[in-house]
C-alpha cells in the first residue's frame, strides 16, 4: 500500500464487544459504471464482477463489532461520500472514478445495550492518478467551504492532515424532540490507498457526537481492505 498511514493515535480494544443478535449475511459486491458519483447497492451473495469493488476490500464484520454492512439509498449521507463541504458540487476529479461502493454499519456501542454509532464507509476506485487529484480537490473544497452552524450547514474543521490522509470534525445544530439545538459533532477520515479513495465516517446516532477515537480506528482497517484491490 502507497498511502502513508498517521492512524496510530488510535486506541485498541474498542470494538471489543459482544452482540445478542448480530447477523452474518453474505459480503457485499458492488458493480457501478464509471460516471457514477457514488454506488448504493449492495447485493448480498453476488460474486464479485470484474470491474466491481469486491467485499473483500470493504470493511468485515470483525472489525465492526460483528455487524454486516447495509445499503445506503441514492445520496443518503451524500456530504460523506467522499467529503464535499461545498455540497454537490462535482469535483473535476469524479470523471476518473470507475467504480465505487458506500455502506453503513450500526456499530454497537462499547456497553451492553448503549446507544449505537452509525458509520458509513466509501470506497472509490480511480483510474491512475485520480485518486491523488480527488485527494487534492477534497482538502482545496474544505479550505474553500469551511461551513457554519446555520441551519441546514455543516462546519468542517481539519483536526490532521498529512500526504494521504486527513481527519475532519463536521459540526451541526441538531435539536432532539423538544431539547433545545446543540451542537453535535461526527468525524470523517479520507485516505488515498494506491488509486482508491476510502472515507470513513462516524455520524453518532441522532443526537449523539461521533467518536474520534474509533474513526481513527476504522480508518486503519478500512486502509487495510482497500489495499487488497487491483
Amino acid at each position: 500500500m502507497q498511502s502513508r498511514s498517521m492512524w496510530f493515535a488510535a486506541s485498541v480494544g474498542l470494538l471489543g464487544v459482544s452482540l445478542t443478535a448480530c447477523t452474518s449475511a453474505a459480503d457485499p459486491v458492488v458493480t457501478t459504471s464509471p460516471a457514477a458519483e457514488t454506488s448504493v447497492q449492495v447485493e448480498p451473495g453476488a460474486s464479485a464482477a470484474a470491474t466491481g469493488i469486491p467485499a473483500a476490500a470493504l470493511l468485515q464484520p470483525e472489525d465492526v463489532g460483528g455487524v454486516s454492512a447495509e445499503p445506503l439509498e441514492q445520496g443518503q449521507f451524500s456530504h460523506v461520500r467522499p467529503l464535499r463541504p461545498c455540497g454537490e458540487e462535482r469535483y473535476p476529479s469524479d470523471g476518473s472514478r470507475t467504480d465505487a461502493v458506500a455502506v453503513r454499519y450500526a456499530v454497537p456501542g462499547r456497553q451492553e445495550a448503549s446507544t449505537p454509532s452509525v458509520v458509513v464507509e466509501f470506497v472509490g476506485r480511480h483510474r491512475p492518478g485520480g485518486a491523488a487529484e480527488q485527494f487534492k480537490d477534497v482538502g482545496a473544497a474544505l479550505q474553500k467551504c469551511p461551513g457554519g452552524l446555520g441551519e441546514g450547514q455543516h462546519r468542517w474543521e481539519v483536526i490532521e492532515s498529512s500526504g494521504d490522509s486527513m481527519l475532519v470534525r463536521i459540526g451541526q445544530r441538531f435539536s432532539y424532540a423538544d431539547e433545545e439545538p446543540a451542537t453535535v459533532n461526527h468525524y470523517a477520515a479520507l485516505s488515498r490507498v494506491n488509486d482508491a479513495i476510502v472515507v470513513v465516517a462516524d455520524l453518532g446516532w441522532e443526537n449523539s457526537d461521533g467518536s474520534e477515537t474509533l474513526v481513527r480506528e476504522l480508518i486503519r482497517k478500512a486502509e487495510q481492505r482497500a489495499a487488497t484491490l487491483t
